[in-house]
């Protein structure tokens, strides 16, 4: 199961670790609520047609549990922390910043997912994963401060301070996600996508005038990609992943989603990389290290 786990771990952060690039392709032409609606109804689409493709006896065997009072609540704050807020929030923030410095910050979700559960008091935390979360926002000062002006019109500021948001948000559906009862991770996956899908599509019509989006057919194929395989499937393999291996392992994704965002966005996007980001870059690896050694020595959730 643990070998299962790691294979799920490598291909969500490679999936995840290339969505900073396939964004950068189109979020000219599509703007940032249009871009989250599109990314949740193809995804939730991609799901249901994967349901719909298993068979009888898998259906029988996942079919969702008898709904609990709460459950209808509970998948519609996910869907607002896993779908809406967060996509909205990388397509806003990518305008502003480059894709490697965007799956940098990304990164960072491990470090809040430790510190929510802790706050939550859900897990107890070592001492290395206390050194995990302060040597992991030393590294988002260090990448941060350069910019830090009282300028309230600096883009690139705002554009981080969004992707921070984004990380916090993810941090906190992953908390949640864990809550909910056994079942499909299809199903579970597809109900939440079609509940962010039926906020985002009307908010896109008003803030927005996704008619008029006009795409060539490299953004086409980079927006199909981004609602199949960034939204569909890897929420349903991230979802697996968190009833296997919980929520803490899961964060852990994001290990390598920076490296790969990086190499992604110098080599194919031309991202200049300044030295004091690839400083930060090593701290944050180094943050992300440290509390995977923590979580693997020794389990830090509390009985339930």
């Amino acid at each position: 199961m643990r070998v299962k786990s790691l294979l799920f771990l490598l291909g969500i952060s490679l999936i995840w670790g290339s969505q900073f690039f396939f964004v950068d392709k189109v979020i000219e032409s599509v703007q940032p609520v249009s871009l989250a609606a599109i990314k949740a109804i193809v995804g939730a689409v991609t799901l249901a047609l994967i349901y719909g493709l298993m068979s009888k006896k898998s259906q029988e065997q996942q079919t969702t549990p008898r709904p609990k009072k709460n459950l209808g609540i509970l998948f519609l704050t996910i869907a607002l922390f896993e779908a809406v807020f967060p996509f909205f929030l990388i397509g806003w923030g990518q305008q502003r910043v480059s894709s490697s410095i965007a799956s940098i910050i990304m990164g960072t979700i491990p470090i809040f997912t430790l510190l929510i559960l802790f706050i939550l008091r859900i897990s107890r935390l070592r001492m290395l994963h206390f050194l995990s979360i302060g040597i992991g926002f030393a590294g988002i000062l260090i990448m941060i401060l350069p910019t830090l002006t009282i300028d309230f019109g600096n883009q690139s500021l705002w554009g981080m301070a969004a992707l921070i948001g984004a990380s916090l948000s993810f941090a906190l559906s992953l908390v949640l996600l864990e809550k909910l009862p056994p079942m499909s991770s299809v199903l579970a996956m597809r109900n939440v996508l079609f509940i962010a899908s039926i906020i985002l599509i009307p908010l896109s019509f008003i803030t927005e005038n996704p008619l008029s989006i006009r795409l060539t057919p490299f953004e086409l194929i980079s927006l199909l990609i981004l609602g199949v395989f960034h939204a569909g499937i890897v929420y349903m393999m991230y979802n697996t992943l968190i009833k296997q291996s919980g929520a803490a392992f899961a964060a852990l994704t994001n290990y390598i989603v920076p490296v790969i965002g990086v190499i992604l966005g110098t080599l194919l996007l031309g991202d200049l990389i300044s030295g004091n980001t690839w400083f930060a870059l090593i701290i944050i690896m180094v943050s992300l290290l440290l509390g995977s050694m923590a979580s693997k020595n020794k389990p830090s959730a509390e009985p339930q």
